[in-house]
């Protein structure tokens, strides 16, 4: 049985954003592709050279590249203080990762500080009960 209910469809539907940005990737390399059957170099230096490709790309790494850091801390905050609590904040994250990724590149600084503020609070959450049990 699921402890951790909540947390895990927190969990789940930023999986969901990441496959959602990476189908928009895809779609983007089609799109931005020149030619019909490109050499693997001539077919890269083509997609990333079009700034509106890595507009597509660079926000679906973002997202990734915050994913590693995120994803652990969530759990370690749910595992040490609270399921319910951990999905709120975790929530508040996936809510600002979505403002991000509609609002990229222009206008993506509520997006960004509502999930920064969410980390934020994961970490410190994750590191006193972490230092809690230690000590206890």
């Amino acid at each position: 049985m699921n402890e951790y209910p909540l947390t895990s469809l927190v969990t789940l539907a930023l999986v969901l954003l990441g496959v959602l940005l990476a189908n928009r990737v895809s779609s983007a390399r089609l799109e931005f592709s020149q030619s019909d059957q490109p050499s693997v170099t001539q077919h890269s230096i083509e997609i990333y050279s079009d700034p509106k490709f890595m507009i597509v790309f660079r926000n679906q790494m973002n997202l990734l590249e915050h994913l590693i850091l995120f994803l652990p801390t969530l759990w370690i905050f749910a595992f040490g203080l609270s399921d319910g609590l951990a999905a709120v904040v975790g929530l508040g994250y996936f809510t600002g990762r979505v403002l991000y990724a509609r609002s990229y590149p222009h206008s993506h600084k509520v997006g960004y500080t509502l999930a920064w503020l969410s980390m934020l609070v994961l970490m410190i959450g994750a590191f006193a009960s972490s230092i809690y049990q230690l000590v206890t």
